[in-house]
């Protein structure tokens, strides 16, 4: 997009009207001729300047148009963005499962039958050892160096301290699919803090704590841990899981929240949808109004500078083949996108009309808009990139005013250096001329006094 040419400068910066320092009495008529001539002189100039001012302001209308076109043409970008986004949610049956829909995902109905929700093996410190009344001054064991055994296999623990707090953070730092945490078993007024691990999945794992001396510190509370269980899509094979959070499709995840009843599965929904589509069609009406609005001033009363420039007619016929776009599937029109026109040009979007026709038929909906190439999108970039992409309608005209603004630009400056140059021709001469007044004036008192005396009067 070109950018604005700079106007000259004012014409009393660019004339200088000299001063004649006469010495005659008419000296100051001739300073007023220098001045009538400065103005004479400067009618052209100001003509000049007028076309000049009235280019620029052209070019800076033109340029608004530009860039409310660009918003545009963004707008419609934003549109082929969405609609290709593959958006998708999901929603469940029953309450027995959620889901979760990400990158990735398809439409697709799944079943879920959940077996059972597994449970996390836990253990706690035995009893016998040393009673912790103070988690961060006490510990249940004097040792300074432990080895934890999971699933038979043991790493070292040493904590940077001698509490219990200390161990159970030194646990937790090593990451062997367990955490540690602290618990009292006792009574408000006689505290017994425990020592608790648990398996971070859902599993029957062996967790034991040994501090050298004492090789069970450890011991399971209740059942040991078990997988979670399900089935999918009504096949027998039982599927085992250490998460309650299970993938079903690539992007589509579920977590099993409840016992199915016997054969009543949950079924799970992933559909596409045009959430992204209705944010972006309410973004395209905006920018499709901006630039109704900034055709609509250049007409009328107080129009703008392009008021008559076959511009506005080009640009307004891009708009009307943006609304007047039809296809020909059960999405045809703008209308059927909540998209309407009023009698003054205005667009409104309605959302809920959208929701209820285009936005629930994702399918036709993407017909209806196709791609940057294809459908309506593929319409609307190609007018308006003819409007505003480099070789476009704007571009060019924009290119002709900056020629003809930097053309009348040097034409205001040598016009300028010539009534300069005049004026000082013109200065010289009148100059000369007061300079041979003022010597004449001279020569008649000389011969006057000469002969005819003043009179003199006698004392």
């Amino acid at each position: 997009m070109s950018s604005s040419s700079s106007l000259s400068s004012s014409i009393s910066s660019l004339i200088t009207v000299p001063t004649l320092n006469g010495q005659s009495t008419y000296s100051q008529d001739f300073q007023n001729i220098l001045t009538k001539a400065a103005a004479s002189d400067s009618i052209q100039l100001t003509a000049l300047q007028a076309q000049e001012t009235s280019n620029q302001n052209q070019l800076t209308a033109l340029e608004g148009i530009a860039n409310d076109f660009a918003s545009l043409q963004t707008a419609i970008s934003g549109l082929t963005t969405a609609i290709g986004s593959g958006s998708y949610e999901g929603s469940t049956s029953d309450s027995n499962a959620s889901v979760t829909v990400s990158s990735g995902a398809n439409a697709g109905v799944y079943t879920l039958q959940v077996l059972s929700l597994g449970s996390t093996t836990q253990t706690v410190s035995a009893d016998g050892l040393t009673t912790v009344t103070d988690p961060t001054t006490q510990n249940i064991s004097s040792a300074s160096s432990f080895t934890l055994t999971v699933n038979g296999a043991p790493t070292t623990i040493t904590p940077v301290g001698n509490d219990l707090q200390d161990l159970v953070n030194a646990i937790n730092q090593q990451n062997l699919g367990v955490s540690a945490s602290i618990v009292d078993v006792g009574s408000p007024s006689s505290p017994d803090y425990r020592l608790a691990v648990q398996s971070t999945g859902l599993a029957d794992d062996t967790i034991q704590l040994s501090d050298g001396t004492n090789n069970s510190i450890l011991n399971t509370v209740g059942s040991p841990g078990s997988p979670a269980t399900y089935q999918v899509d009504g096949l027998a094979t039982t599927i085992s899981s250490d998460s309650s959070t299970v993938t079903l499709a690539p992007g589509v995840t579920a977590t099993l929240l409840a016992v199915s009843p016997a054969d009543e599965p949950t079924t799970i929904t992933v559909k596409q949808t045009a959430t992204a589509t209705q944010t972006a069609l309410q973004t395209f009406a905006t920018a499709y109004n901006a630039v109704l609005a900034d055709l609509v001033s250049q007409h009328g009363e107080g129009a703008g500078a392009l008021q008559g420039n076959s511009i506005l007619d080009a640009a307004q016929q891009v708009l009307e083949g943006i609304t007047n776009y039809l296809g020909s599937g059960s999405v045809r029109s703008l209308s059927d996108l909540g998209l309407t026109v009023s009698t003054t040009g205005q667009m409104s979007f309605d959302a809920s009309q959208f929701s209820a026709n285009a936005g629930s038929n994702v399918n036709a909906l993407s017909t209806f808009l196709g791609t940057a190439t294809t459908g309506f999108l593929g319409s609307a970039t190609a007018s308006v990139n003819g409007l505003v992409n480099v070789g476009g309608l704007i571009p060019s005209i924009e290119s002709a005013f900056n020629t003809t603004i930097s053309s009348l630009g040097t034409q205001v400056t040598a016009q300028a250096a010539h009534v300069n140059s005049q004026l000082q021709t013109l200065q010289n001469q009148l100059s000369a001329s007061d300079a041979t007044i003022s010597v004449l004036a001279g020569q008649v008192t000389y011969f006057t006094d000469l002969f005819f005396p003043p009179s003199s009067s006698n004392g």
